[in-house]
């Protein structure tokens, strides 16, 4: 290896005082999260103040189990549904949930590369219940499906001292207390669709263009700023937190279910999104409860939409000496380890 390269290398090595890497290591882990998912239809008609004529959909989800895999700066996640919030009766409709996520670290910056996809919703407000519904108090919307897919990045400029993925990959580990300012963007596709309109028959009367609405697709450009810290305590147990005030503009195009016409637009939001956790990492064994919540807004004509992803979740995994192949396969690939 020449000068230049072992210079550029040495500049994106982060303070051993306050982080320790682990490029020798292979990460394996399990976990387990209990997620949140609600989409929410709101009317801005005055007509439709007092008339309950609003959307609270939620998917019926209350357990996914999934595994993750971690070499230098590389993590995939898999997950899937396990379980269901009403598996005892036919209140809910049945969900389906797919996930998978792949991280890449960098001293300087993360990014992230995320699709997700869930298929059964319920809208829990109970006034816009199917009346030849017997079997539940709520309507049941097991046609309505929302697919994700989402990139982003997130530079840290205080990447020596501070670790923003330590608690997110367990490819690194916080050594010393610090905190750092974030910033963060991305890029998102999402589609929201049905077999037949999104809205119920006595909605539609408030709900005007979007009355008759299948389906619904749209692009967000994501820019935020961000505060994180990592506080260290008994050598070992780690409270991480991180915030961010987002600017999200979204480019959306819908089409209707009775003429397949479609109309385009866009709108302006802020919104917040953030996580914490709190955990054990040791050189090879590691622990961790985590909590994220992310927020999407949009306004469609006078309908606002609100999509909101919130999971508690916990994760154990080990640290094992990789092996050699793997090795040979990443310096071949990418070029020798740090």
């Amino acid at each position: 290896m020449n000068a230049n390269a072992q210079t550029k290398k040495k500049r994106f090595q982060p303070d051993r005082k306050y982080i320790e890497s682990y490029p020798s290591y292979l990460s394996i882990g399990i976990f387990t999260i209990a997620p949140t998912i609600n989409l929410k239809l709101n009317s801005e008609l005055k007509e439709a103040s007092d008339k309950k004529v609003n959307s609270d959909f939620k998917a019926n989800i209350s357990n996914i189990l999934g595994f993750t895999v971690g070499y230098r700066g590389i993590n995939v996640a898999v997950g899937f549904k396990v379980g269901s919030k009403d598996q005892k009766n036919e209140e809910y409709a049945k969900s389906r949930y797919n996930t998978i996520t792949v991280r890449l670290r960098h001293p300087v910056y993360y990014l992230l590369l995320r699709y997700s996809s869930v298929k059964g919703f319920t809208d829990l407000n109970t006034a816009n219940h199917n009346p030849e519904d017997t079997l539940s108090k709520y309507l049941r919307r097991g046609d309505i499906s929302s697919t994700d897919y989402q990139f982003e990045g997130i530079y840290n400029f205080s990447w020596r001292k501070y670790s923003y993925t330590a608690p997110l990959t367990f490819l690194q580990r916080q050594i010393k207390s610090h905190v750092g300012i974030l910033l963060k963007s991305g890029l998102s596709y999402n589609e929201l669709s049905a077999d037949s309109a999104i809205v119920s028959v006595r909605q539609r009367p408030y709900y005007e263009q979007f009355s008759d609405v299948r389906k619904l697709s749209g692009v967000s450009i994501k820019a935020a700023v961000g505060f994180g810290g990592n506080l260290v305590f008994f050598k070992r147990m780690y409270l991480s937190a991180a915030v961010f005030v987002a600017y999200d503009l979204y480019f959306y195009k819908y089409t209707r279910f009775s003429d397949g016409s479609s109309k385009s637009g866009e709108s302006f939001v802020v919104v917040f999104d953030g996580r914490a956790s709190l955990g054990y990492q040791s050189e090879r064994f590691y622990i961790g409860l985590r909590y994220e919540g992310d927020s999407r807004g949009a306004k469609i004509d006078h309908v606002n939409l609100t999509t909101q992803y919130s999971y508690i979740g916990f994760e154990v995994g080990y640290r094992f000496k990789a092996p050699g192949f793997l090795k040979k396969g990443f310096d071949k690939v990418f070029g020798a380890k740090n």
